[in-house]
């Protein structure tokens, strides 16, 4: 069944006249995908090849909107007066005029941390659908990697539906499942493109900056040179290995050393992760495991001190 539309609100309206009862297996994807050309945009490589997978990009889809891919990826807020308010904290560079001598000053640049008040805010987890590039009928497809049940998973099925309209225009929806699109042995091929894995061995800041210029260039003005900071800090302790994200990871870098994993979010919070996985591990994991609460072993927020919660990780 084809759904050529901006966006979907009720399920039912869309499959009342087809052949689906409560329980089939329903797989969401676009045909022919030689005639979209923001593939590249969303996270898949110029050849698309079977078994590509990637976290959509925000801000990738052929319209203007980009809310249900942001949604996906980063998940939302909803505010809650009911919860009282909190406080946030930022680091941003400030420059002030300081006293030298008498009739003298001086200008200073700092990095400063800063804190406001806000209502608090419910966290709403990212429901991280990924893509993957199969072949149906011997033409390559774009499927969601995640099959639903008809009455059993329609939320998170109408967000797929309407994050495939985001990004395409259109979708198609097959009855059937995973299996008959993909054998169980192409699991052990997939081709994940959410992270681009750094050379290993010790390098320097200055060419490892060179790495992260690219996601630097992407945060504010006055908020680069905090993040450069942190990051030039962090790997002040020589990582074994290092990783940037892509696609809907876009903003996370990590750092591999030997006990631990940190991974930083630069464009998207303002924590610092670490997790007791290997880098390799990690890059496995979907967005909405890498933000569960439960899986990372501690979260420092980009709040004055941070430098000192750093350190005791390799002290202690």
């Amino acid at each position: 069944m084809l759904i050529n539309k901006t966006r979907i609100n009720k399920l039912e309206s869309q499959f009342k006249n087809l052949d689906i009862k409560e329980g089939d297996n329903l797989v969401v994807s676009v045909l022919d995908i030689g005639r979209f050309d923001n593939l590249n945009k969303i996270g898949f490589t110029e050849k698309l090849e079977l078994n590509e997978q990637v976290l959509p990009a925000i801000n990738s889809g052929l319209g203007k909107s980009s809310s249900v891919s942001r949604h996906n990826s980063e998940g939302s807020y909803i505010k809650r007066p009911d919860w009282g308010k909190e406080t946030k904290y930022y680091e941003r560079e400030f420059t002030r005029h300081e006293l030298r001598g008498r009739y003298r000053t001086e200008e200073v640049t700092d990095i400063c941390t800063f804190s406001r008040e806000t209502i608090c805010r419910e966290y709403i987890e990212p429901p991280s659908i990924e893509l993957r590039i199969v072949e149906k009928d011997g033409n390559k497809i774009i499927i969601a990697t995640q099959e639903f049940r008809y009455k059993k998973d329609d939320e998170i099925l109408k967000h797929t539906i309407n994050l495939f309209l985001e990004l395409f225009k259109e979708c198609e929806v097959l009855k059937g499942d995973l299996s008959e699109l993909t054998v169980l042995s192409d699991l052990k091929n997939i081709k994940r493109l959410n992270w681009e894995i750094l050379p290993e061995g010790e390098m320097p800041w200055e060419k490892l900056k060179e790495h992260m210029e690219p996601v630097l260039n992407q945060t504010k003005k006055t908020k680069k040179p905090a993040d450069e900071r942190r990051l030039k800090y962090i790997t002040s302790f020589k990582p074994i290995s290092g990783f940037i994200g892509k696609s809907g990871f876009n903003g996370y870098v990590g750092f591999e050393f030997k006990d631990f994993t940190i991974l930083e979010s630069l464009l998207y919070g303002n924590a610092i992760y670490v997790f007791n996985k290997n880098c390799i591990e990690l890059t496995k994991l979907t967005k909405k495991e890498i933000l569960d609460d439960n899986l990372h072993i501690k979260r420092i927020i980009h709040k004055d001190g941070w430098e000192k919660e750093v350190r005791d990780l390799f002290e202690n």
